[in-house]
């Protein structure tokens, strides 16, 4: 006799209707609305460490297949080596930050009691009375009100970088498992769609990644053509240290909007402190040669290169990437120009694949047959069909 405790598998008595769908889903996106909302400060963090694992895990799987390590293995190895190169950048800049903000203080200290000490109270220019006093001391209490502000924001700087590297750190330890475990979660993702929509899910899957594959060859093209054209701009203006200024715009491309200021700000005091190596300019006119061709630059590398070069690569117009941009900049800043280009051309093969279901359309076209290719009856102008076979008459 069977025991009491004894279930037999069996099928759902009732199944929900179309109504308790729709209610359910818009629960749930409520849901998880307010969870991305609650928990936003990790999004930016999340969004790295992905990038991150898209660009270390061909590198760690092929670092696997040359020199038979597990995956596992080749991933450590790939990220040790990552931060036994942040690390020696981090001890060496960030000293040399708080030192210069420090010697900007004190000179501008020294500025100050410099400018108590001046006894001059007016100045007679080309028959116009100028007031000296009244300019010395407007000029000392804004740098006084300057320092002191700098002095109190002092806790905030220290606070604001130590969660900044914080949120590094936890970028580098998400990008490290998203990276090794890479397989795992892509098909987690493809087990949640319906199993009739799983082939889809994998083919957008793979047409995506592809997207950004191609996104990031283009953007290491476009490094190493702006390194070009910086290093030989910084040669013929005769800048100090040429081939380390190409280098460093090429690094610094890949921050958008920023890197190029940061790359200008940089040639330019080098301009101001250091001058032409062989152009017999004053410093100040020398500075003002170097920023005019810092200008031109930056026309030439967002109107041309850019759009050009990553749409080439992810096949997006010019004109696509360029508004891409300026949209990519109001939402997310820096980091929403730097991913712009490919995060638009990822929303097209989803959109191309919900199109296609909503009007019956076929989801995934083959190939159309190419236009070049040749026909058997080409240059015939009036093709005559096949006769059927004449009956044999001869007996």
């Amino acid at each position: 006799m069977p025991s009491e405790l004894e279930t037999k598998p069996c099928a759902p008595t009732h199944r929900w209707g179309t109504t308790t769908k729709v209610i359910v889903s818009v629960i749930l996106v409520v849901l998880f609305g307010l969870f991305f909302y609650l928990f936003r400060v990790i999004l930016v963090p999340l969004l790295i460490a992905t990038i991150m694992a898209l660009i270390f895990y061909p590198i760690a799987h092929r670092l696997s297949v040359v020199t038979r390590l597990s995956h596992s293995s080749a991933t450590m190895l790939v990220y040790l080596i990552l931060v036994a190169l942040i690390i020696p950048i981090v001890l060496l800049v960030g000293p040399q930050v708080v030192n210069q903000i420090l010697r900007v203080q004190s000179d501008l200290i020294d500025l100050i009691q410099y400018l108590d000490k001046v006894s001059l109270d007016h100045l007679e220019f080309m028959g116009y009375t100028i007031v000296i006093g009244d300019v010395i001391e407007q000029v000392t209490a804004d740098l006084t009100s300057w320092i002191t502000r700098t002095a109190t924001r002092a806790i905030a700087f220290v606070m604001g970088a130590a969660r900044t590297g914080f949120l590094g750190a936890f970028s580098l330890v998400i990008g490290f498992y998203l990276t090794r475990d890479a397989p795992k979660f892509v098909n987690w993702f493809l087990n949640l769609a319906p199993p009739p929509y799983r082939a889809d899910f994998q083919r957008i899957a793979t047409e995506i990644g592809k997207v950004w594959s191609s996104f990031f060859r283009g953007q290491l093209t476009l490094c190493l053509i702006v390194g070009v054209i910086l290093g030989v701009a910084s040669a013929a203006l005769g800048l100090p240290q040429p081939i380390l200024l190409g280098v460093w715009g090429g690094l610094l491309e890949l921050l958008p909007s920023i890197g190029n200021t940061i790359w200008g700000t940089t040639a330019v005091l080098l301009a101001i402190f250091y001058g032409s190596t062989y152009l017999p300019l004053p410093p100040f006119a020398f500075a003002l040669l170097v920023f005019g061709v810092y200008f031109a630059y930056i026309q030439l590398d967002t109107n041309i290169l850019i759009p050009n070069i990553i749409g080439m690569h992810i096949r997006l117009h010019p004109v696509v990437v360029i508004l891409g941009i300026i949209i990519g900049l109001e939402i997310g800043g820096v980091l929403g120009m730097a991913i712009a280009a490919p995060t638009i051309a990822s929303l097209r093969v989803i959109g191309r694949y919900v199109y296609a279901m909503l009007f019956d359309l076929e989801p995934f076209p083959e190939d159309p047959e190419p236009v070049n290719k040749p026909r058997k009856n080409r240059g015939k102008s009036n093709p005559q069909p096949p006769q059927p076979p004449q009956p044999n008459t001869d007996r």
